[in-house]
């Protein structure tokens, strides 16, 4: 049974947005606008992604396990009810090929949480991301034993999906034929309980930069060896790292929770062998977890989730996104 105390630390993602030519110029309707309100009735989403092809952002909800959609206004609309959905974590929108990726775990604070799903469930559904309606739908849980979260993903430039898993030591992938597997499988990526790896990002010189929750690692691992996994040198753990949004090959925005509550900005000018802290913006609400890249602009979620965690505290409907 994981503990309440090791599941406040829930979270994903985040996530990469697709960077696609959709919308090459700032998004913001006002460029002097750094917050996005939205209401959702306790929906309490852990991420964010853009679609430039939309023009609307799609919200994740550990609460209800649905999708829904923010328009830059701050109108909220629901997009996808599953039943096989019980927490919904990491969002990814891929609109070149029209596909919104919805990582599936259970942390046992949802609507449809069970003895039998709660930290054992780790799944991703494909989407067609203008109707909402499913494509696929991979139980990764069953490819190893042992506790399960599906947290975050990213896609490869051919469209092949990759997923952290936070209490199973390994990354799966699914590839562009609907194969899933474990793709790289570590002890660095799991050295205690609760949440170990979270936040994920592709980077074109072929290798995925990884995020551990709890240690403050970033990892290195390479696509063509996933055995060649090396821990970037930075400056200090990034403890409670979870989504992040890769905005070009050398810089990464990351998210900081557990206390911490900031985004901060990673450099490399060594392909992420070391990187540096270039700037930090603390968070304007509780528990940001995802950030994602749109037009010129990064927006993080403030979640709010220590509140849905903490039993003594009034639950909320309102969340923001905010500009970095």
């Amino acid at each position: 049974m994981v503990s309440r105390k090791l599941l406040s630390g829930v979270a994903a993602i985040a996530l990469l947005a697709t960077t696609a030519s959709f919308a090459a110029e700032p998004v913001s309707q006002d460029p002097g606008q750094r917050t996005i309100g939205f209401s959702a009735d306790t929906a309490y989403p852990e991420s964010v992604t853009w679609s430039a092809r939309q023009s609307r952002f799609f919200v994740s909800s550990v609460r209800h396990g649905t999708v829904g959609t923010v328009t830059l206004d701050g109108k909220y609309t629901p997009f996808i009810s599953d039943e096989k959905l019980v927490s919904t974590v990491g969002l990814l929108v891929d609109d070149a090929r029209n596909t919104l990726w919805v990582t599936n775990s259970d942390p046992g604070a949802g609507d449809r949480t069970t003895p039998a799903t709660q930290g054992k469930l780790a799944g991703i559904a494909a989407y067609d991301a203008t109707t909402g309606a499913r494509r696929a739908y991979y139980d990764l849980g069953r490819l190893s034993d042992g506790s399960h979260f599906a947290n975050d993903v990213a896609l490869d430039a051919d469209g092949n999906a990759y997923v952290t898993d936070s209490f199973a030591p390994v990354i799966y992938r699914i590839d562009t034929a609907g194969k899933a597997a474990i793709f790289a499988q570590s002890p660095l990526f799991k050295d205690s309980e609760g949440f170990n790896l979270n936040g994920i990002a592709y980077h074109k010189d072929g290798y995925l930069l990884v995020g551990k929750y709890n240690s403050g690692d970033l990892f290195r691992v390479n696509l063509a060896d996933p055995a060649k996994i090396e821990r970037v040198k930075l400056p200090e753990p990034l403890k409670g790292v979870d989504g992040f949004n890769l905005a070009d090959p050398e810089h990464l925005v990351v998210v900081l929770n557990l206390g911490a509550d900031k985004t901060i900005e990673l450099t490399s000018t060594d392909g992420w062998r070391s990187a540096k802290i270039a700037r930090e913006v603390k968070s304007v609400t509780s528990m940001p977890t995802a950030a994602t890249r749109a037009g010129k602009d990064t927006w993080v979620l403030n979640s709010r989730l220590d509140t849905l965690f903490d039993a003594k505290a009034a639950k909320v409907s309102d969340y923001l996104l905010q500009k970095f």
